[in-house]
């Protein structure tokens, strides 16, 4: 569960915002630091099975999770130790998006942490006190203006739609002050929570409800 701590957070902000008013509009890229996913291949081991062992953040388990499914399987890859200085790794809180079938933000959590981010995705990290990682998961994934923007960084042809790492840094986002930010981000997140848990109940009930009919089945079949 993440700890929404106005108070620890709201200097920096403050600084930015001071004479601009309780709501602006900024590029992505004036406000974190936007990294491009590693490429594997760039930093495999060369003698397989060697090297340091990683986690990979892959776009199936983030729709894994997306739809309540926690028992994935978690790949890996083995690392050149020269190269492990070039890793991109998950922080807790951080932001992903998806560039490849899977165009969502995310923030990753406890669960996701030390796994390598890949050429999938890019990673955000937002300037200390500048944005509520989930106010932007929110306005990314749900804002009508952002879903304009993010049409038009999809390229490709209709078989594979890649979203433009360009168009990304340059997406405009509003942005209200901290403490309503941190509101709306809390209320998407406990929103997202409560979706798993219907989903979760429903899979539930359905385990029960298929055990209570073989359990008859069977009773009939004694008769």
């Amino acid at each position: 569960m993440p700890g929404w701590n106005l108070n620890r957070r709201a200097g920096n902000y403050g600084r930015l915002w001071r004479g601009r008013g309780s709501r602006v509009e900024l590029r992505l890229e004036q406000i974190s630091k936007i990294t491009h996913g590693v490429v594997l291949n760039r930093i495999k081991s060369k003698i397989q099975n060697e090297g340091i062992e990683y986690p990979i953040l892959t776009i199936s388990q983030l729709i894994d999770e997306e739809n309540g499914v926690s028992d994935y399987e978690v790949s890996s890859v083995f690392v050149d130790p020269k190269k492990v200085g070039n890793l991109n790794l998950v922080k807790e809180h951080s932001v992903v998006i998806g560039l490849t079938s899977f165009h969502r933000a995310v923030v990753l959590e406890k669960q996701h942490v030390g796994k390598i981010i890949t050429s999938n995705f890019v990673s955000i990290e937002f300037r200390d006190g500048i944005m509520d990682p989930y106010y932007f998961a929110w306005y990314f994934n749900e804002h009508p203006e952002i879903e304009k923007q993010r049409l038009i960084a999809i390229q490709g042809n209709s078989s594979v739609k890649v979203l433009s790492i360009h168009m990304i840094r340059r997406l405009s986002i509003v942005c209200p002050d901290l403490s309503t930010q941190m509101a709306i981000g809390k209320l998407y997140y406990y929103q997202n929570r409560k979706q798993l848990l219907l989903m979760e109940k429903l899979r539930l009930e359905k385990a029960v409800r298929s055990e209570e009919i073989m359990q008859r089945l069977k009773m009939l079949e004694n008769d």
